[in-house]
């Protein structure tokens, strides 16, 4: 009987030293695996718009090239002070779906217009094409920028620098050359030579 007894008292030795490796090794395993889960727990306790939510149970959409997004340009309406004809620089979020140099000269010619100011182009006048290459930008203008001027050295100086200043508030562009029906233009008006593109000047801008 004693060595029954004693193969039993042995046997329960070694049932609770396993079951105490077994306990050591699972407590083990959680201490390693709880930070993580608290972090994780915490992530998803923060709104979606959080920094470091992003990503965690969704995935970010791909991002399109070319794919429109807004921008602000300071768009310059034409007003006369103490009756003197000068440019006013107005800040315009532009809409997508167009380049900002093409969406900028747009809003320009056909969007609203700041209260009393007036638009710097000549009525008619319709933009035909834009492009941007290495700081400058080349722009088309239909013959109305000619044909329906109105004379006048500021009024040139507006209409011209409306067109230039607008532009090069935009930061890819530097310098703008103007074309009317796809040819270079000499002069608007007889007052400013046009054969060089020109930078932003702000002579003519309010203050």
């Amino acid at each position: 009987m004693s060595r029954r007894k004693a193969a039993r008292s042995s046997g329960s030795r070694v049932a609770v030293v396993v079951l105490l490796l077994i306990v050591a090794a699972l407590s083990a395993a959680l201490w390693r695996i709880y930070p993580e889960y608290q972090r994780l727990k915490q992530r998803r306790a923060w709104p979606t718009s959080h920094p470091a939510a992003r990503g965690v149970g969704q995935e970010r959409a791909p991002t399109q090239q070319g794919q429109p997004t807004s921008a602000t340009a300071t768009l310059h309406f034409a007003r006369v002070v103490e009756g003197k004809l000068r440019l006013v620089a107005v800040p315009r979020e532009l809409p997508p779906g167009l380049g900002v140099a093409r969406a900028s000269l747009e809003q320009l010619i056909e969007g609203d217009i700041p209260s009393g100011c007036e638009r710097p182009l000549p009525l008619g006048t319709k933009l035909r094409g834009v492009t941007v290459a290495d700081g400058l930008a080349t722009v088309d203008f239909s013959r109305e920028l000619l044909t329906k001027f109105r004379g006048g050295s500021d009024n040139e100086g507006v209409t011209v620098y409306a067109i230039v200043d607008t532009l090069t508030s935009l930061p890819t562009i530097e310098s703008v050359r103007i074309l009317v029906e796809g040819k270079p233009a000499s002069t608007i008006g007889g007052h400013l030579d046009l054969s060089a593109p020109l930078k932003f000047d702000g002579e003519l801008v309010m203050k």
